[in-house]
């Protein structure tokens, strides 16, 4: 199962949002769950939806988008969006994921999702104190740094560590869903692996894709994945 980023875009020119949009969706990552063209639109719309991510421009043409930052209740990752290059060093002082200019292009694009990904991802690790996994008999608190993959398996999840195998009693959905937007990457039905784990990809003889782990393993891609696992590596280069 696929996780989205739900992300707000926050831009006050129609047609920039609208394409900034547009290009969003394509990339399969996120799901746009709300715009606004305000300050005060923005701040109702994330204090209200609570997105992972936010796509922010800096110069809205009623306030400072830092109003933005500084009124909000929940810390998305936050990607600057402007025409003005001089904000850069304000913005990373912030702690923002990452600072594009505009006009935006695709791979630029890319690489601010996939950064932002990895603040997400790194947050994630700092608030989560791991899952409780019996391993050879014994129960202990494994972090998420230390997956490799996860697997459904009858009414249980099995799950690969740098620890060893266990079973935790789940439906499959039910543990993903827990899991931290992008912290995953689906390759079949039932079977995710964790993205920072992947050490390279191939195509086998049969012209699909391989995926090997940095723990040695090596699955294939489903058929019906293919495409959407191919698009989806292309941000982890």
């Amino acid at each position: 199962m696929k996780k989205l980023l739900r992300t707000i875009l926050v831009e006050d020119e129609q047609f920039v949002r609208r394409d900034l949009a547009e290009m969003l969706q394509k990339t399969a990552q996120v799901d746009l769950i709300g715009e606004a063209g305000t300050v005060k639109e923005a701040i109702q719309v994330i204090n209200t939806k609570k997105p992972d991510l936010v796509f922010l421009d800096l110069n809205l043409a009623d306030m400072d988008g830092y109003r933005v930052l500084d009124a909000i209740e929940s810390a998305p990752a936050v990607v600057a969006v402007t025409a003005f290059p001089q904000h850069a060093a304000t913005a990373f002082s912030r702690n923002l994921a990452d600072y594009i200019l505009k006009p935006v292009e695709e791979n630029r694009l890319k690489t601010a999702l996939h950064r932002a990904r990895d603040q997400i991802f790194l947050r994630s690790m700092k608030d989560n104190t791991g899952v409780p996994l019996e391993i050879n008999g014994q129960t202990s608190q494994i972090p998420l740094a230390n997956f490799f993959w996860v697997k459904s398996n009858e009414n249980y999840v099995e799950i690969c560590t740098t620890q060893g195998r266990g079973l935790i009693r789940s439906t499959f959905q039910a543990f993903c869903e827990k899991l931290p937007p992008g912290f995953t990457l689906e390759i079949s039905r039932g079977h995710v692996v964790a993205r920072h784990q992947i050490k390279s990809w191939k195509r086998n003889p049969n012209g699909h894709l391989e995926i090997t782990l940095k723990c040695g393993a090596s699955f294939p891609v489903s058929k019906r994945l293919q495409k959407e696992v191919q698009q989806q590596l292309e941000y982890l280069i």
